[in-house]
């Protein structure tokens, strides 16, 4: 059940209450237009009066991309300034294919403002036609014009810029050198290197500064000497730049210049003016920014020299803080390649990585921190050296740090914590040494730890024993007490239920829910089994409703099909249940009824029956939860009871049947359910078509991957972006499985690109990402540097990591430092995917609870039925619909990793 900031329960089913998106259309979504307003709007444009044009420009970016992008080609040559400036705008807005051809004749207008205009739109969307024309822009009179074209020239990134670009480094404009030199960093071409080596010592700092960010970007040997000047820059900022830059080349060569900007007090990195006539910059970096940037250096290099200088840095860490960006630096060095040992001075062009051709050496930063741990040093130094191991998974490094402890080199409360995040079922007997020790954050680290390294799928008992004990001694305080009750179902074992079933009735209400929710992490078997199922039960009774949700999680992680006819009576005929409790304790329940490895379970097609026979009845409240359960039912009697219904449901019977019948693909003895599947795809209400198209991504392979690839496709157009958004998902899971089909899925999630929506062009990316394809040319690169919506750079993010070659980590160092979001600059950093599912998948419930910015309502804690959704999974796709009657989703074998839910689909543009 999946556990998140907001969730009750873990492993299967998950539920997780999120915040959604607000309720209200954000000021820029698109507004509701009557049928005539469009022809208006093109009537408009025609008109004689000017000032008729220019209203109707101004209201072409409210029309459908399929209308706008024609009156806006036939608008270009309006004789109005103010005409052709609006619909440039749109262009751009709509991210209008070949726009910038249509554009190039106004790069000679007199009016400064069309210039600019027309750099925007072919940055926008460049053509090798338009790019070029920009050549001749850089000598603008206008300095904003040479900027924007210069801007434009580096974001096409064609080699054919390089030449003009080179020519006009020397412009007199700071401002325009500074862009020139940032665009000669983006396109890559080696015919830069020695030019913008000379502009390391502008007299103006933000000349110096984007000559260093370029110079990096190019990734080029013949820099080094260059940049490990810059790092004596008087400007805090170029020398950021510069180390940043040494970062990026990777050579040994610089390690010791960059050791003593590490090494140097914060006085001494306040600069002398190394250049002369230079002046300092204004902006607000600090000393403590270049040493920050130092570290990262460092750990990028990840040399023998570097890990020692990073090791020496850590006497002065502090080991409490939650971050640090020493021991990011030794993480960066233990989980990055080998760099070469030197730099060299090869051809023009040359590569730092492959400059040299020495062989790649052997990380160090391992055996380094582990030699470490070893010897003698200091607190601060060895606390650093087992968070860095922990951080790192590096297992062999176990007996080394459990040693430190056992010497008191290691601090008892930093090794606990290494030893959590090191993830070694082995470290478990010495953690548990410690939990009675005499400090009582040693106590508490350690219960933690215990807990970390306990997997309820994989029942340990040796917790057991040392947890009851201090669970029975009256001298535990009452918050070690409820970590030690949670500590206990971590361990998945029988004798643990035995230990927490009398305290199901505790006083205590926080004690209580504690225990509620540890007897839900496994199931036991026999009459203890039977035993904690009762107490489940009877919790369901209570009057307090925060134990009623925790019993009802528990009873859908553990209950078996014995009493799922017990809670289906109380679900459907007792009016004074809690019938969304009942409804999760069922659905979990049907879960583990059905057939196992093929084999008739007559009992269990019988509960199908009834179950399907109480739907008719039942009321609103209950009707999902019972199609629910269905779905989540093993066996062809489920999915038949649910084909059945498919057909002269209501609306909300058919969106919970569309969701529901991705458990149920279908058999050779029992099509109805596919076929089912398949009508719904086409049915009119969008809620049901983006459930079932979701559910096609599911089980395609199961009906037949060649059947559902042409279901799929028209699908992707769809007018509701809910609907083509899950098709794009869909494909993009079609195509990581079925090679035959995977051609013609990612030439259509390829084409996906252009969609005016954010969600059908951010899953089109993910989607390829997930089946390991890839668009030919630039396309992805783009929208990371261009694509406004910052669902879809995250997308792009993921996708060049896994797939973009040096290209691709090119522009993801770019996104890096120039994105001005801050979530988008993070994700670019990593590199790689930063939400790599963890192996395996679970089912997870999601109550969609939304969140209204507007009004401020903070404290609404209950899902809204019908609310629209957008649920981010662990591997990036993205699902989009409505929620059921209770404001639920069920998500069916999700990736194991973070789930979140983000802005409903019809309130982004």
């Amino acid at each position: 059940m999946r556990r998140s900031s907001l969730s009750l329960c873990r492993r299967v089913p998950a539920v997780l209450l999120a915040l959604a998106a607000a309720l209200g259309a954000p000021a820029d979504a698109a507004a509701f237009l009557w049928p005539n307003v469009p022809e208006q709007i093109a009537r408009a444009l025609a008109s004689g009066d000017v000032s008729e044009r220019r209203l109707a420009a101004t209201r072409v970016g409210e029309l459908a991309p399929e209308t706008a992008l024609g009156l806006i080609q036939k608008g270009m040559s309006d004789p109005d300034v103010e005409v052709r400036l609006h619909l440039a705008r749109a262009a751009v807005s709509f991210r209008m294919p070949r726009a910038g051809d249509l554009v190039i004749e106004w790069l000679g207008e007199g009016d400064a403002r069309l210039r600019l205009a027309a750099c925007d739109v072919i940055r926008a969307a460049p053509t090798d036609r338009s790019v070029v024309a920009l050549g001749r822009v850089l000598g603008d009179p206008d300095p904003h014009v040479r900027i924007a074209a210069a801007a434009a020239m580096g974001a096409a990134g064609l080699p054919d810029a390089v030449s003009p670009l080179l020519g006009h480094l020397d412009d007199g404009a700071p401002e325009v050198r500074a862009e020139v030199a940032r665009a000669l960093g983006r396109i890559g071409d080696g015919r830069a290197v020695v030019p913008l080596i000379g502009k390391v010592q502008d007299a103006v700092p933000e000349v110096r500064k984007a000559t260093a960010r370029a110079l990096g970007e190019l990734g080029d040997a013949r820099a080094v000497s260059a940049l490990i000047l810059a790092l004596q820059d008087q400007a805090q900022d170029v020398r950021v730049e510069a180390v940043t830059a040494l970062g990026r080349l990777r050579l040994d060569e610089a390690t010791p210049a960059i050791a003593e900007l590490v090494s140097a007090s914060p006085g001494a990195l306040g600069g002398s003016g190394a250049f002369p006539g230079a002046r300092a910059a204004d902006g607000g970096t600090s000393s403590n920014d270049v040493r920050e940037a130092a570290f990262r250096a460092l750990g990028r290099i990840g040399s023998d020299a570097a890990v020692r200088v990073l090791l020496a840095a850590l006497a002065k860490d502090d080991p409490a803080a939650p971050r640090s960006a020493v021991r990011d630096a030794l993480v960066s060095a233990g989980r990055a390649p080998a760099a070469p040992a030197a730099a060299a001075t090869g051809a023009p062009g040359a590569s730092a990585a492959g400059a040299t051709g020495a062989p790649a050496q052997k990380n160090v930063a391992v055996p380094a921190l582990i030699a470490a741990l070893a010897a003698a040093p200091s607190g601060n130094t060895a606390a650093g050296a087992a968070l860095v191991l922990g951080e790192l998974k590096a297992r062999e490094g176990l007996p080394a740090l459990v040693r430190g402890m056992q010497r008191g080199v290691v601090p008892l409360r930093h090794g606990l914590r290494a030893l959590s995040a090191l993830g070694d079922p082995a470290a478990l007997p010495s953690v548990l040494e410690l939990l009675g020790d005499a400090d009582p954050s040693v106590r508490r680290e350690a219960i933690r730890a215990a807990s970390a390294l306990l997997d309820p799928a994989r029942p340990d008992g040796r917790a057991v024993d040392p947890a009851r004990a201090l669970l029975n001694d009256p001298a535990t305080p009452p918050d070690e007490k409820l970590a030690l009750v949670r500590l206990l179902g971590r361990t998945g074992s029988p004798r643990a239920q035995e230990v927490l079933l009398p305290l199901a009735k505790a006083r205590s209400g926080p004690l209580r829910l504690a225990v509620i929710e540890a007897l839900g992490a496994a199931r036991a078997a026999g009459k203890l089994g039977a035993a904690v199922d009762a107490a489940l039960l009877e919790a369901l009774d209570d009057e307090s409703g925060d134990v009623r949700l925790r019993a009802a999680v528990a009873l859908s992680r553990v209950a078996g099909p014995g009493i799922a006819r017990d809670l289906l009576k109380r679900l459907t005929v007792a009016a004074e249940q809690d019938r969304g409790a009942l409804g999760i304790a069922l659905s979990g329940a049907l879960s583990r009824a059905g057939d196992a490895g093929g084999a008739k379970d007559a009992a269990a097609d019988d509960l199908a029956r009834d179950v399907a026979a109480a739907v008719a009845s039942a009321p609103d409240a209950a009707r999902d939860a019972l199609l629910e359960g269905l779905g989540r039912m093993r066996g062809q009697a489920a999915g038949a009871a649910l084909a059945r219904m498919a057909s002269a449901a209501p609306i909300d019977d058919r969106r919970k049947i569309a969701e529901a019948l991705a458990g149920h693909p279908g058999h050779a003895g029992d099509p109805g359910a596919a076929a089912a599947l398949r009508k719904l795809a086409g049915d009119p209400d969008p809620g049901v078509r983006a459930n079932a198209v979701w559910s096609l991504g599911a089980v395609g392979g199961a009906i037949g991957d060649k059947d559902t690839l042409p279901l799929l496709l028209p699908l992707l157009k769809d007018p509701d972006a809910a609907v083509a958004g899950n098709a794009a998902g869909a494909l993009g899971r079609l195509a990581g499985r079925a090679p035959a089909s995977a051609p013609r899925a990612a030439a259509a999630l390829c084409a996906a690109f252009s969609d005016a929506r954010p969600y059908v062009r951010a899953n089109a990316l993910a989607g390829l990402t997930v089946s390991g394809a890839r668009c030919d040319g630039a396309a992805a690169r783009d929208l990371l540097a261009r694509d406004p919506a910052e669902a879809v750079r995250l997308a792009a993010a993921d996708h060049l990591a896994l797939v973009g070659g040096d290209e691709g980590r090119r522009a993801l160092a770019r996104c890096a430092s120039e994105d001005r979001n801050a979530t988008v600059a993070a994700r670019c950093a990593h590199a790689a995917p930063p939400r790599a599912p963890s192996p395996g998948a679970e089912d997870v419930v999601v109550f969609v609870v939304p969140f209204d910015a507007g009004r401020g309502d903070a404290g609404r804690d209950a899902p809204v039925p019908r609310a629209p959704f957008a649920l981010v999974r662990a591997d990036g796709l993205m699902r989009l619909g409505v929620a059921d009657r209770r404001g639920e989703l069920f998500e069916r074998a999700a990736p194991r990793g973070p789930l979140r839910l983000a802005v409903p689909a019809p309130l982004v543009k």
